[in-house]
């Protein structure tokens, strides 16, 4: 999977305007043509960048302790802004309803009176299961019963759980017609496994544990606190690296109850299955197996005191925001978090209710007549990349072929889901915040496990809608593009079709063409891992591709320090990919007009600087050297990439002597 516009994994992400349902932010560029926010003074083939971006690149500043600032920034601070509006107003929904749940959860959260008066209390149950483990099997129950459905190893690359194991149930790699469960390590209450062998880390942390178990009145405090950070750094040591962990081959470490027994002694796994509703699976995927293993392992060896205290210890921390403020005041310290509980309660409510968030967001904000409208742009690219990816003379037959049934069975997810999930089953109390995080959590839990029971959904969302981004998910042939990031620049309801083409279009056929591309080559049509791509495929796409390898390696952002053009590759040919697709889209959907010689340059005009303005950009050189470092150009070359098409020289009147100006034989093709 593959989040927008970052590499490999893509957990795909500003101005008044005239429609009601966006609010105003100060910016009046979006409700312009592109062609007034230019700076006239720049010839566009000396610097099409600062040409089109005129107008923003004058105004914008990047804020303290920043090296970078990007109109994606302004949209993801527009869409925080626009959350915290819908939940700032929802305290005025009737009872009930979605929002009013959404504006109890809050509330609840905000009131540290109602919270300091129950103190640890709603703990007292927790405490009493961990008191009644009286040997190995009863801790494996309770492990089991306590896991979390909180983490996605394919989807958003969370792979380490709050619990000592932790459970996502997701579509694997193998084009299954049903969900498959993955236990994923967890446990560390560092975060990292190399925190542990820091001395200063270890002291702080064991400062922080006993602190945390002082406050909820256990002694020998420190006792426990040594022996907590024992255990974990024990767990710690058989942890995963991340990079092993970002294997998605990991899905095939496919393992049978009789396998976990083998593989993993010291822990009946039986038991823990049936404690944590997975009894009925015989098959359950071990993402990290050394974790796996480590866990059962220390269950047989470690004194079960020690892990009573660390259960004791992470009953309180996990819960720390919803107990008194001395509990959540530790948390904070331990972890630099200098958020005020106002703060911290926004942002509690936003992860635990993203979903729901997520449907009034999409109610306010994108309307289905913009939906319709970016459908149609995103059917129209698709269909001439299409054209393109069916002529690539460098791709076998038998490959175009499968490339071809990719993209005519790729779904796109525009805004937000086809439907909604029902939240009825949540129970919401505005005077009870801790049982509220409960329910929330046992509720994910409860719906992860019903996936097991279904049949997959094709055409499911793993994004909210108010996330501001884009997503690839090869294993589920799928895009989803959030309606958060269908904001201005990226999309304007008020713009032209011209500008719309420019900017949406050309980055929907982007993100389309890496569906079939050295990155979706690993991928079938059923979301199948196999690579389809032969090895003379590669090569001619490496033949191809060099010539543009050798434009961006000429780009010199700061002396001594040119683009890696063989590291961008894959990101330049799919931005030349989807400019070009979106052009002759766009040119397309002219139909008539298109013999209106003064109509069709005034639109690629505006076509071509909607393009670069979707982009805009500004950096420090330390910023500049961070983002060379990357797989992604510098935006200001990305946007150079108009000097592969034909239409761009002809709308600027761009010449020779001009310094983007391209030859046409040395003019860059690929698909």
């Amino acid at each position: 999977m593959r989040s927008y516009p970052s590499a490999r994994r893509m957990p795909l992400i500003l101005a008044v305007l005239s429609l009601s349902f966006w609010p105003p932010t100060g910016r009046d560029r979006a409700s312009s043509s592109p062609e007034t926010t230019v700076d006239s003074r720049i010839r566009p083939g000396d610097d099409f960048f600062a040409y089109a971006n005129g107008a923003w690149l004058e105004t914008a500043v990047i804020p303290a302790g920043k090296d970078r600032w990007s109109v994606r920034d302004e949209i993801n601070e527009l869409s925080r802004r626009q959350v915290e509006a819908i939940l700032d107003d929802a305290s005025a929904s009737s009872p009930g309803s979605l929002a009013r749940k959404v504006a109890d959860f809050r509330s609840a959260l905000l009131d540290s009176s109602a919270i300091a008066r129950k103190g640890v209390e709603p703990l007292a149950p927790t405490f009493m299961e961990i008191d009644r483990v009286a040997d190995t099997l009863a801790l494996t129950r309770l492990l089991g019963a306590t896991m979390r459905a909180d983490v996605d190893p394919l989807n958003f690359g969370v792979y380490d759980s709050s619990s000592v194991l932790g459970l996502s149930v997701e579509h694997s790699i193998h084009g299954e017609t049903t969900y498959t469960a993955f236990l994923v390590q967890g446990g560390l209450g560092l975060g990292d496994r190399d925190l542990y062998r820091s001395f200063e880390q270890g002291r702080r942390y064991k400062e922080h544990v006993a602190r945390i178990l002082t406050l909820a009145g256990f002694d020998r405090a420190d006792q426990r606190a040594e022996s907590v950070f024992q255990l974990e750094a024990a767990i710690a040591e058989t942890h995963a690296t991340k990079s092993a962990s970002s294997e998605d081959r990991n899905a095939d470490n496919r393992w049978s109850r009789a396998d976990f027994a083998r593989e993993a002694p010291g822990l009946d796994w039986n038991a823990f299955f049936d404690a944590a509703g997975l009894g009925g699976q015989p098959i359950v995927v071990a993402w990290q197996p050394s974790a796996i293993r480590g866990v059962a392992a220390l269950v047989a060896s470690q004194p079960l005191e020690s892990w009573k205290d660390y259960l004791r210890f992470h009953a309180i921390d996990d819960r720390a925001s919803v107990l008194p403020d001395a509990f959540e005041s530790a948390a904070s310290d331990l972890h630099a978090d200098h958020r005020t509980r106002a703060e911290r309660a926004l942002a509690i409510t936003q992860s635990a209710l993203a979903g729901a968030i997520g449907q009034l967001y999409a109610e306010r904000y994108f309307p289905p007549a913009e939906k319709a409208r970016v459908r149609g742009i995103i059917t129209s690219v698709a269909a001439a990349f299409r054209r393109h990816a069916a002529r690539a003379s460098w791709l076998s037959a038998a490959s175009r072929e499968i490339a071809l049934a990719k993209l005519d069975r790729l779904y796109v997810g525009i805004g937000y889901p086809e439907s909604w999930e029902d939240w009825t089953d949540l129970r919401i109390d505005p005077g009870d915040a801790f049982g509220n995080a409960e329910r929330v959590a046992e509720r994910s839990s409860r719906h992860a496990l019903s996936r097991l029971t279904r049949a997959y959904d094709p055409h499911e969302w793993v994004l909210t809608p108010q996330t501001s981004g884009a997503i690839l998910i090869f294993q589920q042939n799928a895009y989803e593009f959030a309606a958060a990031l269908l904001q201005p620049p990226k999309y304007d309801p008020a713009a032209s079709d011209a500008a719309a083409y420019g900017s949406i279009g050309a980055i929907i056929g982007h993100d389309t063409s890496h569906f079939v591309d050295v990155l979706g080559a690993d991928y079938e049509p059923d979301g199948r891992m196999r690579r389809w791509w032969t090895a003379d495929d590669s090569s001619g796409f490496d033949a191809a591709a060099e010539p543009i390898v050798r434009q961006f390696s000429a780009y010199q952002p700061l002396p001594g320090l040119p683009v890696d053009g063989r590291l961008t590759r894959t990101e330049n040919v799919a931005d030349l990919a989807g400019l070009t697709a979106a052009f002759e889209a766009y040119r397309e959907s002219l139909g008539a007009k298109a013999s209106d010689r003064d109509l069709v340059r005034s639109g690629d005009r505006e076509f071509f600087i909607a393009f670069a303005q979707a982009f805009g950009a500004k950096m420090t050189d330390v910023g500049m050297r961070a983002q060379v470092a990357t797989d992604h150009a510098p935006e200001m070359y990305r946007m150079d990439t108009v000097r592969n098409l034909d239409a761009w020289y002809e709308a600027f009147d761009v010449v020779p002597g001009q310094r983007l100006y391209l030859a046409p034989s040395e003019r860059v093709r690929v698909w």
